[in-house]
């Protein structure tokens, strides 16, 4: 009868024990539904009650520097992803978030130390290469960068962001028809893409397909308020290369007066004069496509 009653004893203590886990499970399954559904706050009240329940929830941290990433406390995150790496340092995903975090901080070297650990834990997700592909590009190895964006398109032909990344590449490598095409399709997929209209408009002008390109830096001018001095200049080129002098002027002007610096010199030698051509036509630097992270 006593052996009967420490084995009851036992077994209510482990039921007991098991609850608070499983809550907290369940919890976390409810924080992360709404996290990707974007009901922020109501994600990071589930994933706190998740940690009250089961403070060696890993992934529980994870989600929760998830959540501070996603709303600029960096610190907060930081230190979440490193209470995950302690509880679950196997789970790819966490690398990939905070190599994100170090590569929206300028931290590309240890950005690309977290890509690598993601993508020997995991070489299939696509995100790894993605990321390592980013912090590549930002830090100047733009081969390396193309490298990784194709690996992650191959992955996922539907990775929107990585197929702009390897258009972006490609235009800097001077593989014009081949980045269109790239940045065309990430474009179709994901029509928000920061920079992405302005990309392809920059990459058409390089390309001398000057009638294309005006009327991308049009759609530009129509919707992205951070481009506009550029864009204007870069449209006032291509009417220039069109022998197009008054259309010209009119964008040159535009752009002097948002702080071009070259359409002043082009105003004062040219616009305000009846030349023809642009005397020493000030040469424009090879633009950096952005990739906005």
């Amino acid at each position: 009868m006593r052996n009967a009653l420490l084995f009851l004893s036992l077994t209510f203590s482990l039921h007991v024990c098991a609850q608070p886990a499983e809550q907290a499970q369940a919890l976390y399954e409810r924080a992360l539904t709404a996290a990707k559904a974007g009901r922020l706050d109501s994600a990071l009240v589930q994933v706190e009650q998740v940690l009250a329940l089961n403070p060696s929830h890993g992934a529980g941290y994870k989600l929760r520097g998830d959540l501070h990433q996603r709303e600029g406390r960096s610190e907060a995150a930081l230190a979440d992803y490193r209470k995950s790496e302690e509880l679950a340092p196997n789970n790819a995903r966490l690398y990939i978030s905070r190599s994100a975090l170090r590569i929206s901080q300028g931290q590309h070297k240890t950005a690309l130390k977290d890509c690598n650990t993601a993508i020997q834990l995991d070489p299939t997700d696509p995100d790894g290469y993605y990321n390592r592909g980013c912090a590549l590009y930002l830090g100047g190895n733009i081969e390396g960068a193309k490298k990784d964006a194709e690996k992650a398109v191959k992955l996922k032909p539907d990775h929107a962001d990585a197929l702009y990344l390897s258009g972006v590449t490609k235009g800097e490598l001077y593989q014009e028809e081949d980045a269109l095409a790239d940045i065309d399709a990430a474009l179709k997929l994901k029509p928000t893409i920061p920079g992405g209209l302005m990309s392809m408009a920059v990459i058409l002008y390089e390309g001398k397909h000057y009638e294309e390109a005006i009327e991308r830096f049009t759609k530009v001018l129509a919707t992205d308020t951070a481009e506009r001095a550029a864009a204007h200049f870069y449209r006032g080129d291509c009417w220039y290369e069109l022998d197009n002098k008054e259309k010209a002027c009119e964008d040159y002007l535009i752009a002097m007066r948002m702080g071009e610096k070259d359409a002043v010199f082009i105003k004062k030698n040219y616009c305000d004069t009846d030349l023809k051509r642009i005397p020493k036509k000030p040469v424009k630097k090879k633009r950096k496509n952005m990739i906005e992270f």
